[in-house]
This record gives C-alpha cells, sequence and structure tokens, in this order.
C-alpha cells in the first residue's frame, strides 16, 4: 500500500514552493523608484510608507536608523540590502552623528535623473518598491517585521551582491531589453534578500517566513500548498511532518500562528479569492478545484472567512478593477 506520508515528503521537497506561491498570488513585482547618489557630510530623513520598499547599497557606506529606533545606528555599506514594511521613518546620513539633523527636504536630481545628496558620489543607493494586490499579501506582508537589514558581506550573499552588480549595470546602461532586465533583477534580489533573512533567524522567532525554513513545519505547508483541495487531516499532517499530532499542532500554531487546519482553510479562500476576481469559472468548478463536495458547502466556508458571499465578491472585485481601469484612462488622457 502507498505510504501517502512518504510519498508527499519526496514530492512536496521537489515541487511545492510556498515562498513562490505567495509572491504570485500578491502579483508581487519589484518597481525601482529611484538612485541615491550622495557624498560629503549629508543625511536625508525619507517619510514612513505602508508599502514594502527595498533599498540596496551600490557602494560605499552610510549610516542608517528608523524614527522610533532606539537602538544603536546600523552600518549600511555596499552589497547591504534594506527591506522595510510600513516601517517608521528611514533616517539615512554619511555619519552617525548626522543621523539626528536629517531634514526631510526633496532631493534635487541631476542630469541622469539620480536624486543627489550632499557633494560627491562616493555613496550610490537603489531604491524600489514591491507592487502587490492589497488584498491578497496578508501571509507576506503580516510576517515581515518592519525593518530586515540584511548583510551582504557575508559569504553566503554572494549572490545578493552579483544580482546588486547585474541591476546596478542594467539601470545606469540603456541596453536593449533593459526595463525587462531591471524588472526581474530587482524581484531576484527581493527573493535573495527574504532567502538569506529567512537563514540567518534560526531563532525562537515566529511567522510564516520562519516557518519555510522549520524543518518540520515547512514540509506540511509544503504538503498544504501542492494539494490545497485535498481534505487534510490534522494526523495526517503530523505523519507528513513526522511527529505526534498533539506536538505538531503546537509547534505549527506557535511558529505560524494559526491552527494546521486553519491555515489550509485560509490558503483555501486566498486562491478562491484569486479565481473569483480573475476568472469567469463558476462557483461549482471553484468549490471543486479546493475540494469542496458542493458549491454550498464552499459558498457557507467562503462567507464565513469573507463576510461576503462569492458572488457578491466577484462583483465587487469587477467593479473594483473597472474603476482601476477608468482612474487609468482620464490619468492618460489628463496627462496627453
Amino acid at each position: 500500500m502507498l505510504d501517502r506520508a512518504k510519498f508527499m515528503r519526496d514530492s512536496t521537497t521537489m515541487h511545492a514552493d510556498p515562498l513562490s506561491d505567495v509572491l504570485n498570488l500578491a502579483d508581487a513585482r519589484c518597481v525601482l523608484t529611484g538612485t541615491l547618489v550622495a557624498g560629503g557630510g549629508w543625511a536625508r530623513r525619507f517619510k514612513r510608507s505602508d508599502a514594502v520598499k527595498l533599498l540596496a547599497v551600490v557602494r560605499g557606506v552610510c549610516w542608517l536608523s528608523t524614527e522610533a529606533d532606539t537602538a544603536a545606528p546600523a552600518r549600511f555599506e555596499a552589497g547591504d540590502v534594506v527591506i522595510t514594511n510600513g516601517a517608521p521613518a528611514i533616517i539615512l546620513a554619511g555619519a552617525s552623528e548626522q543621523l539626528a539633523g536629517a531634514l526631510a527636504a526633496p532631493l534635487e536630481r541631476d542630469a541622469e535623473g539620480n536624486l543627489r545628496a550632499g557633494e560627491g558620489s562616493e555613496f550610490m543607493m537603489i531604491g524600489g518598491l514591491l507592487e502587490v494586490d492589497e488584498q491578497r499579501c496578508g501571509f507576506l506582508r503580516e510576517s515581515l517585521p518592519p525593518v530586515v537589514h540584511v548583510n551582504g558581506q557575508k559569504a553566503e550573499a554572494a549572490k545578493l551582491r552579483w544580482l546588486l552588480t547585474e541591476l546596478a549595470e542594467e539601470t545606469q546602461r540603456e541596453r536593449a531589453g533593459s526595463t525587462t532586465a531591471i524588472i526581474h533583477l530587482a524581484k531576484l534580489l527581493f527573493v535573495e534578500a527574504l532567502r538569506l533573512h529567512i537563514e540567518s533567524n534560526k531563532s525562537d522567532r515566529s511567522g510564516w517566513l520562519t516557518a519555510l525554513d522549520d524543518r518540520r513545519i515547512s514540509i506540511a505547508l509544503r504538503g498544504i500548498h501542492a494539494e490545497p483541495s485535498h481534505a487534510w487531516s490534522l494526523d495526517e499532517l503530523a505523519k507528513l511532518s513526522g511527529m505526534s499530532r498533539t506536538s505538531f499542532a503546537v509547534r505549527f500554531r506557535d511558529v505560524v500562528g494559526v491552527p494546521p487546519l486553519t491555515y489550509v482553510l485560509n490558503w483555501r479562500m486566498r486562491l478562491a479569492e484569486r479565481e473569483l476576481s480573475e476568472t469567469d469559472r463558476s462557483v461549482a468548478d471553484i468549490a471543486w478545484s479546493l475540494g469542496y463536495g458542493s458549491d454550498s458547502a464552499f459558498s457557507n466556508a467562503f462567507s464565513r472567512s469573507t463576510g461576503v458571499s462569492p458572488g457578491r465578491f466577484r462583483k465587487e472585485a469587477m467593479q473594483t478593477y473597472c474603476e482601476r481601469r477608468r482612474r487609468a484612462g482620464r490619468h492618460a488622457i489628463e496627462v496627453e
């Protein structure tokens, strides 16, 4: 008889990738917003943003702190990447003693379009943001801390440094296909920074990102993502992870933040929202694809989870889409 737990351990380790699933679900893409070139005595305060932002140092060094940070300023140098997630105002300065006097005055652009601070060009940083579907990015946003600082000088960060070098070159040279290359390199840089953050935080911290590197819990996550339509039970997920039922349930909740079967439900509902928003598949077809025996069972689960019926959700999603298209069209006319 086929040992399903062994089969799932082998197959999901090979194919399932929860981080990619979540990034794809959120329709995540990295957009570069500018390059900062600075030198001499300089300091700038960058206002708080709810967006997920990416800062990467190409050359030089500066000091970094946040408005609400009571810790000592951090050295931010070539190869380092910082990801912010709704963080307080970020403050950068050429010297640590200049952080306190940093102003939020707008920066001017030079002839190449770079933002300029101070005198000289010893320091260069690329800035960007992660564009996501706000309705479906909860798994990522809720797990990311306000500030992630990845040290690019460590041996394991070699790929990160290479990606940053390639990205910087593409932004400075107008080569054929540079726009596409920049988009993909920026996203790869973001993913690699997340990987290094996950792998360097093997502590008692909890959260979805931490769970991806948990030797046992990650197996269960990969199983759920590989087969969201399967009728998962607590016993089966525990066996898949090689743990007792009780130990697994406690550890999963401690690491991920919700019970295992709640996670299964939440992931199914996020997939359902995408299908309802982006396809014209029937509710019955979506229900079947997610493991529900009837559209009424699915509709009840969806309504309890989101507060609206599948039909109402689809209608409101379409209205939101049409409104965005209308605004985009009106903006294009105004620009012309």
